[in-house]
């Protein structure tokens, strides 16, 4: 009896850690390995219970089980891309398709407009924006659009949207060494639209394809973490 009960002990404990880790995971390397666990490793313990001696059962009796335990359900994990705006929104798509990943998997979502932006400031005439294009073009640099919304802003030319400062100086870093003279990073305003894509629960094999494909995107940034929650209506 005190074997038996230490092996319950011991069953319960297991499965109180194999839930603790299943509920965490906010790194994806670490959460992808955890998708990964066999089912076949985890070991149901069972034993049945001994019979007193002079004391048979009685016929119809049986042991009661316990009641079985429900895992409350973890949120699922995505690997988030982005964050893409203008022409760039319809170039991710294109790229993520070639993937051919189930529809139900990715998903499409407009991102926290909090972040840096990395922009040539507003151009007067088509004549200069045509000009700075070539420039642009002839220095290597292709990801870019030129904001057409009515305002303080017509006529930027975009290079780039970050969540941080320092990513946002950094891909600025970068244009300079390509001999990008005006381009300039600050604090984003709230007048782009902002797209995510977020991959469902995606295996080693997948996680590589999209490492690959962020390198077309040298301006994106590929992080884990919880699914959005689904939509509503």
């Amino acid at each position: 009896m005190r074997a038996f009960f230490l092996l319950l002990v011991l069953a319960n404990l297991i499965f109180f850690a194999y839930a603790q880790v299943t509920r965490e995971g906010a790194d994806v390397e670490a959460r992808i390995q955890q998708l990964q666990i066999a089912p076949q490793k985890i070991k149901q313990i069972r034993a049945t219970q001994p019979v007193p001696s002079g004391k048979p059962r009685g016929p119809g009796k049986a042991i009661p089980s316990a009641p079985p335990r429900v895992a409350s359900a973890s949120p699922a994990a995505c690997l988030e891309w982005g964050l893409f705006a203008g022409p760039a929104v319809t170039r991710a798509e294109n790229a993520l398709a070639r993937l051919e990943l189930p529809a139900s998997q990715v998903e499409r979502t407009v991102a926290d407009a909090g972040g840096y932006w990395v922009y040539m400031p507003p151009l007067k005439t088509k004549a200069e924006i045509d000009r700075k294009l070539g420039e642009l073009k002839s220095l290597g640099v292709t990801e870019f659009f030129v904001v057409q919304d009515a305002g303080k802003w017509k006529n930027a030319i975009s290079l780039g949207i970050f969540r941080t400062e320092e990513a946002a100086q950094g891909f600025l870093a970068k244009l300079q060494d390509h001999g990008v003279r005006s381009a300039v990073a600050a604090r984003r305003e709230n007048f782009l639209k902002q797209v995510a894509f977020h991959v469902r629960e995606p295996n080693p094999a997948t996680v590589a394809k999209l490492t690959e494909l962020q390198k077309e995107f040298p301006g994106s940034e590929m992080k884990a973490g919880p699914c959005p929650p689904p939509a509503k209506g």
